[in-house]
């Protein structure tokens, strides 16, 4: 009991930092209550097994898992992501706060204190004040960068390091019975040099991976996206120019043409003369020349998709304002608008019926913003994964794309916003360019 009432602030301090590394869903009020009612927990199931396993093997592994218990079920009701990463995130802060209640121990223990209970206040005095100065920096430094490393890593991963940071734990507060009348500097300087080194240079490693896989997943994605804009440019090259060949044949021809229309004319067969007017009509001779976008990039791109929504029997319509010379980077702007568009297809091509299938995209500018809205049908069924929206695409892709539009709209001090009814969906994109 004294071990827990000792260590009661320590548990606050974890209890910030779980606050700060993950997003919370409830309110402070909230959060407040089911802390205390949690701790209150601990303490009577501490005190009761004080009274009934006290000298036991069984003390230390039903305190544990009774703390255990508690903290699982408060990251569960208090925060956002996923099990997984809640799981990890909690063991993650309990192992450093051990390594640091280690350190704080070998400090205490440079000078000669024979008492063991003023060796064990000092120590866990000397810790507190050392996880409270974390606290600032956990919230400056690590905590943005810890959430985007989460938001990467998949669950099946996070599952694998978690097992990894459970074991660990597990070992520590085996090897170390911080309850016993024993030092901690009597476990070896040594051992315990090792262990806090291996720890922290495994996390470095195996946080250093992730960021490096997904760095590698982006460019392979990027890469992928430069691949198609310069098809789509090559196919929208060549329409025009297949264009251009038709208007000057039919400038070339232009003067047999009206003189068969003038000899009509002039026979008064006024109904035959219309007809082969209809022939030549300009929607016939030019068609396909339309430009949807004064910027040639997201020309392109609107006419690939166009041609893919047409064959799907899904209704197209654009009012695109984008100048040729906007600045922002064209690779950026054709992540964003090739992604809503894509993912708009995909979405009318789920279990609606034809004639309910419409997509409508509307951009222009206003002021030194980049406005975007994409609005389609779709089945009224999303798929959320830590409150991130994800597409059905079942290849290592899978998500990327809307949190790469998310990520642009950021870089450019803008937001994205989605929105969605029972049939239709909508995404809300601004583009800051100034």
């Amino acid at each position: 009991m004294n071990y827990i009432l000792s260590t009661s602030l320590i548990t606050l301090i974890n209890t910030v930092d779980f606050h700060l590394l993950l997003t919370r869903k409830r309110s402070i009020k909230y959060c407040t209550i089911i802390f205390v009612i949690n701790y209150f927990i601990v303490l009577f199931g501490t005190y009761l097994c004080d009274i009934f396993l006290k000298g036991t093997i069984f003390y230390k592994y039903i305190v544990f898992i009774l703390v255990c218990t508690t903290f699982i079920i408060y990251v569960l009701l208090i925060f956002e992501e996923s099990i997984s990463k809640k799981i990890f995130t909690m063991f993650t802060v309990w192992l450093f706060s051990i390594i640091i209640l280690l350190i704080s121990s070998y400090i205490i223990g440079l000078f000669s204190i024979k008492d063991l209970s003023m060796y064990k206040y000092l120590a866990t005095l000397l810790r507190t004040f050392i996880e409270f100065l974390v606290i600032p920096i956990v919230y400056l430094q690590i905590r943005s960068n810890y959430k985007k490393l989460l938001k990467l890593v998949t669950n099946k991963v996070i599952n694998i390091i978690s097992f990894y940071s459970i074991m660990i734990f597990l070992f520590l507060v085996n090897y170390y019975d911080f309850n016993a009348n024993k030092p901690i500097n009597a476990y070896g300087l040594f051992n315990s040099l090792m262990f806090i080194i291996i720890i922290t240079l495994s996390y470095i490693i195996i946080f250093t991976a992730i960021w490096s896989v997904n760095r590698n997943v982006e460019l392979e994605y990027k890469l992928k996206i430069i691949d198609t804009q310069i098809e789509l440019q090559k196919q929208n090259y060549k329409t025009l120019n297949k264009s251009i060949e038709n208007y000057y044949a039919f400038k070339h021809d232009i003067r047999h043409h009206l003189l068969a229309i003038k000899s009509m004319m002039d026979a008064k067969n006024y109904m035959a003369a219309s007809e082969y007017f209809e022939k030549f009509s300009e929607r016939e001779i030019c068609e396909n020349t339309d430009m949807l976008c004064r910027n040639f990039t997201v020309d392109s791109i609107l006419k690939y998709y166009m041609s893919i929504a047409k064959n799907s029997n899904i209704e197209f319509k654009v009012n695109l304002n984008i100048p040729e010379n906007i600045n922002i980077d064209i690779l950026d702007l054709s992540i964003v608008i090739g992604n809503c568009i894509e993912n708009a297809i995909e979405a009318c091509n789920k279990d609606i019926n034809k004639s309910e299938k419409y997509i409508n995209i509307k951009a222009g500018i206003k002021g030194f913003n980049l406005l975007l809205k994409i609005d389609n049908s779709f089945n009224g069924q999303v798929v959320e994964e830590d409150k991130m929206i994800k597409t059905s695409k079942k290849s290592q892709e899978h998500g990327i794309g809307l949190c790469n539009v998310r990520k642009i709209a950021e870089k450019y001090n803008g937001f994205f916003d989605v929105k969605y009814t029972s049939s239709e969906f909508q995404v809300s994109i601004i583009m800051n360019f100034s």
